[in-house]
């Protein structure tokens, strides 16, 4: 059984209970096969960002895990390209104590930066093998100019990049990745939640009119999940069908103007009435309002694995999205959904009328389809490849 230590800033916690939600359910179906400890550092600075009340306590429990906290000092909006070094300076101490205390196979990072470049650090200074998993922000901070040659350095000489698309292989392997040293390993959903069902008794839990159609998208208010396209092109649709409505779920998230903005935007449109901010919604209820869709939608600018079209899909929800990181692998035209353009609203406003104007949708048929695993999979598949490249270092 690998002891493991996994580095990773955002997850689940008192103030944000969605952060890294993906992360943590990996960790979690890891910790039934392996011994995982959880380190989140925890940024903070003098006066303009404290530290909140709850990381001052040593850990957190969150999905059945206990999250060990550690000050993270950083300066905000200014010196980024220092963040992996302070990133090291807050995991060392604790890195180390975990390897004399209980011996350390594995250091699992969780994002190239800084997580994945801090902990390269640290585990090179404790003679750890690092294992690093990609999961998107890569893709936009590997063109800033000294962030950029930091990531390309960690993912040359990591011991193992698990990427969660071929979308980020590919750019791993562009950087210098070591192919036989890089896999990829998609995301998971909890079968369990997201599931086929029936959509008159979703709307009816959920007090939603049986008549008229209902696109839902789910995503936090960033810019880059390109909502405001989205409102656009639905305003656009409304046009032709003036009953249609919007859901949105998601919360505001570090980008504390651009909620307003989507808000200013839906009043300048006059589509309030039709156009519904939900806030952040449990993953139970999330699975209630997709069954009660006639669409998924999501104009996203970039992802890694989105597990947001992943649900949608595993629902039996047509989709209508990008072609970002592995969007285009699982969303077919025609079949399952429409791809369209970054950007482009006229695009999107011609796919949701489309997908709304069909009536053969095969739900049963959308789910079965899918092709994704459940998270005691990729558990499984993340501690083989552990395994096989320490076994590989082992020979070399």
């Amino acid at each position: 059984m690998l002891s493991i230590a996994s580095v990773c800033r955002g997850l689940p916690g008192p103030d944000d209970p969605t952060s890294g939600i993906f992360v943590l359910r990996r960790l979690a179906a890891m910790s039934k096969l392996s011994t995982v400890r959880v380190i989140q550092p925890i940024p903070w600075f003098p006066c303009v960002a404290p530290l909140p009340a709850w990381a001052k306590t040593a850990s957190h429990e969150a999905g059945g895990l206990s999250i060990n906290h550690t000050p993270m000092f950083y300066v905000p909006k200014f010196l980024k390209y220092l963040d992996g070094m302070w990133l090291y300076r807050a995991v060392l101490g604790k890195l180390s104590h975990l390897k004399d205390a209980h011996g350390l196979d594995v250091i699992d990072a969780h994002f190239g930066y800084p997580e994945g470049v801090g902990a390269f650090h640290a585990a090179r200074k404790l003679g750890v093998p690092l294992f690093v998993t990609l999961r998107g922000f890569e893709a936009e901070y590997i063109r800033k100019p000294v962030i950029g040659s930091q990531i390309k350095n960690l993912i040359r000489n990591a011991d193992g990049c698990i990427c969660v698309s071929h979308f980020l292989k590919d750019l791993a392997l562009e950087c210098g990745a070591v192919p036989e040293k890089t896999t990829v390993i998609h995301n998971a959903i909890d079968k369990d939640l997201f599931f086929p069902g029936d959509q008159s008794s979703a709307r009816s839990r959920l007090g939603l009119p049986a008549d008229i159609p209902i696109i839902v998208t789910v995503g936090h208010l960033i810019s880059r999940k390109r909502h405001h396209v989205l409102l656009s092109a639905f305003s656009e649709l409304l046009k032709e069908r003036s009953n249609a409505r919007l859901l949105i779920i998601g919360g505001e998230s570090f980008e504390h103007d651009y909620p307003r903005q989507l808000r200013n935007q839906v009043e300048h449109l006059g589509i309030g009435r039709s156009t519904n901010f939900l806030g952040n919604v449990r993953a139970d209820r999330v699975a209630d309002y997709l069954r009660a869709a006639d669409l998924f939608a999501l104009g996203t600018q970039r992802e890694g694995c989105c597990n947001a079209v992943l649900e949608a899909l595993a629902c039996g929800l047509p989709v209508v999205t990008t072609p970002v990181g592995d969007n285009a692998v699982f969303v077919q035209d025609s079949k399952n959904g429409f791809i369209v353009p970054v950007d482009d609203c006229l695009a999107m406003a011609t796919a949701l009328s489309a997908a709304l104007g069909r009536q053969d949708w095969d739900r049963e048929g959308i789910a079965a389809n899918l092709g994704v695993g459940n998270w005691n999979r990729v558990a499984e598949e993340v501690l083989a490849f552990f395994e096989k490249r320490i076994a590989a270092m082992a020979t070399d």
